[in-house]
């Protein structure tokens, strides 16, 4: 079996014109009216693995698992539409990203796979494991079936609250991206917001993450208008989905996950027996689930705990 390359140095990426500390082989294919780009690594000829990252983030920052597993699998990488080297299109409905997966399965002749998605990510995998469970053989979810449902409705005016600052955050969707002096100006930002984030992963997140600013300096490589996906998301229909997936699913959230998601929302304050009783409510949706936690991570499972996570993820795959 053909061991596919993992890195070279030096070499470039996209538009940016500075040198990189690392290369990867890069592939681009059709998605769902919308060119995207991935990273292959691991064993041709192996079971397929793809990796789904979550939202601001690109495939390399789920690389850790690539390498871990990389002896075992074949693995996909991508970019999600709107992010890193994929297209931006301008259009993010939920459907158009689990339509990109489909596209990626159906290029790549993939079968049986194993899919694992974060946050974002693991909406998308949830909702391609229900619509497609003939295709999956293990479902891991990290941090992927988002916010808890709030313990009692919203009060009307919570909900006319809630769609004033929703329409705000619309409105200066094109000022998110401001401009950072340069590479390790990003590095170092990313190792303030993700302290547990190592040096090595930082850098390689930074380099792969950056393109130039038209101001000067360089921006994130993504897409603010892609959180518009969540204006075109329903609970209710994942919840549906889910409950025809057969295969195995492992659901990871962190000791700290409750902290991402309390104070987002009006009615997110959410106490952590009511979260811990929604974990377990979404657990039982899926025929044959399981629910590790993993110490000392928050939302970003695979920043902040990579070998534990490594660790829970091949006790499962070896089950």
């Amino acid at each position: 079996m053909k061991r596919l390359p993992c890195a070279v140095t030096g070499g470039s990426l996209g538009a940016f014109s500075g040198t990189l500390r690392v290369s990867f082989n890069r592939i681009y294919f059709n998605g769902s009216n919308c060119e995207l780009s991935l990273i292959r690594l691991g064993t041709e000829g192996k079971p397929a693995m793809v990796l789904l990252h979550g939202m601001r983030d690109h495939g390399l920052s789920l690389y850790p698992l690539a390498e871990a597993f990389g002896a075992d699998f074949d693995i996909f990488l991508p970019d999600l539409r709107g992010h890193g080297g994929s297209h931006n299109p301008g259009s993010y409905a939920m459907v158009q990203f689990v339509a990109d997966l489909h596209a990626l399965v159906t290029h790549f002749g993939l079968e049986r796979l194993v899919l694992v998605g974060h946050s974002l990510g693991g909406h998308i995998a949830a909702r391609y494991a229900g619509g497609f469970p003939e295709k999956i053989s293990r479902l891991i979810l990290l941090d992927g079936m988002g916010p808890p449902k709030p313990a009692e409705p919203l009060s009307p005016e919570a909900e006319r609250q809630q769609y004033r600052e929703t329409i705000e955050q619309i409105s200066q969707l094109s000022s998110q991206l401001k401009p950072m002096a340069d590479n390790e100006d990003a590095y170092q930002r990313l190792r303030r917001n993700n302290p547990n984030l190592s040096e090595e992963a930082a850098r390689r997140i930074a380099d792969f993450g950056v393109e130039p600013h038209t101001e000067g300096g360089v921006r994130w490589r993504w897409d603010p208008a892609v959180q518009m996906v969540w204006q075109t998301f329903s609970h209710d229909e994942t919840e549906a989905l889910v409950q025809h997936i057969d295969a195995p699913v492992l659901i990871v959230t962190g000791e700290f996950g409750k902290n991402y998601w309390t104070g987002m929302r009006h009615g997110l304050e959410i106490a952590t027996q009511h979260y811990e009783a929604e974990l377990e409510r979404r657990r039982q949706l899926f025929p044959d689930a399981r629910h590790e936690v993993i110490p000392g991570a928050g939302h970003m499972i695979h920043y902040d705990q990579p070998e534990a996570l490594i660790q829970r993820l091949a006790e499962f795959l070896a089950a």
